[in-house]
């Protein structure tokens, strides 16, 4: 199976990835491996807290446990690289200097997709206003020699989407306790073993006697002591851990019944779309909703087609996605199918200088022109000219500003025409 060994392994571009990605929120420049859809959200969320005079603090630690998995899937000529970490994640909020909320500490696990294409060589671009000519990933954050930002250009490998699970329990919590059990049992016998010591060789003026029952009930006490404080905090574990998991179903209901829709949701695109990827879908899902959420001409997008009513969305300042989208059905019209999905979220709202955090789920609809395969690698800010062979940034735009051609997204990929 192919992978990312022939340039960088995937966890080398993903650890880079969220090292500046935590760094672009403390005002750096977007990931270098972002894909030129994911660079748009990450440039209108951040947009978005300025306006707000809001400051978000990004935190990806590192555990103890660090599970870390990569699975390669191929959809030629395109690699997925899904991958997953155990991490602390975690955003503070401030306004100034204060402090408004700040996310828990549970350990989470982190998903990260990659897309990489085979036999891909990056293409050498110039810029459109000083000339000069590099590869087409130094341009991500602007022209390095005179600044002019623009983005007309794809490359490979590049991460199309992220998110996180909070996880039940740490391993790295129980073993820590597990070995401050033993340490206990241990420190109990060499306690005991020095009291029945020193009262032998005090009392009883024997330190033979005293060293030999010193040993003895030092080791009974500290294998009985050990036992007894394990099974204390065995079942210490079990009744948390329950009461985690109660709570955590509780709370996730609705993701759980959600997930369930996922199996007849492949099974329906996979009539249509032969290579569909369920991760690229979902991740496609949020990359679509955060765009359209964090937008200020939501009217002129290429990826939003629906009614003009979406102030709702004016006040959130985070989206994060709880794992799951709900399948609702899909139609074949016309050579185009209509795919029904309900996204859920966790919306961060500040509104009256206050921020707080709700459950939300999206209803969307989404349309795309069925045609044989997908192409994963398309960008709506590489769109090139079927007339003239140009390319654009289509975000914004219907027309080619070369040709004239009039354009239409729905034709390559997929577009939002429903949201509430």
């Amino acid at each position: 199976m192919a992978d990312l060994t022939t340039r960088e392994s995937g966890r080398e571009i993903r650890d880079r990835f969220f090292e500046q990605y935590v760094d672009f929120y403390n005002g750096g420049s977007v990931p270098e491996n972002s894909s030129a859809d994911f660079a748009y959200y990450l440039e209108c969320h951040r947009k978005r807290l300025d306006k707000k005079g809001i400051r978000a603090v990004k935190k990806i630690d590192r555990i103890e446990d660090n599970l870390d998995v990569i699975a390669p899937h191929d959809r030629p000529p395109y690699i997925i690289n899904m991958t997953r970490k155990e991490c602390n994640y975690e955003t503070d909020y401030y306004k100034g200097d204060a402090l408004l909320a700040r996310s828990d500490k549970e350990t989470e696990v982190l998903y990260c997709n990659i897309l990489d294409k085979s036999d891909y060589q990056e293409e050498t671009i110039s810029c459109p206003n000083c000339g000069h000519s590099a590869g087409a990933k130094s341009f991500i954050n602007g022209c390095p020699m005179c600044g002019t930002r623009f983005k007309t250009f794809k490359f490979f490998p590049c991460v199309t989407s992220f998110y996180s699970l909070p996880k039940v329990y740490e391993r790295s919590s129980i073993n820590k306790g597990i070995k401050n059990v033993v340490a206990i049992g241990i420190g109990l016998g060499i306690l005991v073993a020095l009291g029945v010591f020193l009262y032998n060789a005090i009392v009883s003026k024997s330190i033979a006697a005293g060293l030999f029952f010193g040993i003895i009930a030092g080791l009974i006490t500290g294998w009985i002591g050990t036992i007894i404080i394990y099974l204390s905090y065995s079942m210490f574990i079990a009744t948390s851990t329950i009461s985690k998991m109660f709570a955590q179903t509780a709370d996730t209901m609705d993701i759980t019944a959600a997930k369930r829709t996922r199996n007849r949701l492949e099974t329906d695109m996979s009539r249509y779309f032969s290579d569909f990827s369920y991760e690229l879908f979902e991740g496609k899902i949020m990359s679509l909703l955060r765009a359209i959420m964090y937008s200020d001409d939501r009217q002129n997008l290429s990826i939003y087609k629906g009614p003009d009513n979406l102030d709702f969305m004016n006040d959130a300042v985070d989206v994060e996605y709880r794992g799951a989208c709900r399948y609702d059905g899909s139609t074949a019209l016309d050579g185009y199918l209509h795919v029904r999905m309900t996204a859920y979220t966790l919306c961060t709202i500040y509104v009256g200088d206050k921020l707080s955090k709700v459950q939300r789920a999206f209803r969307m609809e989404l349309v795309k022109k069925i045609k044989p395969e997908e192409d994963y690698g398309f960008s709506v800010h590489a769109v090139n000219c079927p007339t003239c062979g140009s390319t654009f940034d289509a975000m914004h735009v219907n027309k080619c500003p070369n040709c004239g051609h009039e354009y239409h997204l729905v034709e390559d990929d997929w577009v939002v025409i429903l949201l509430k």
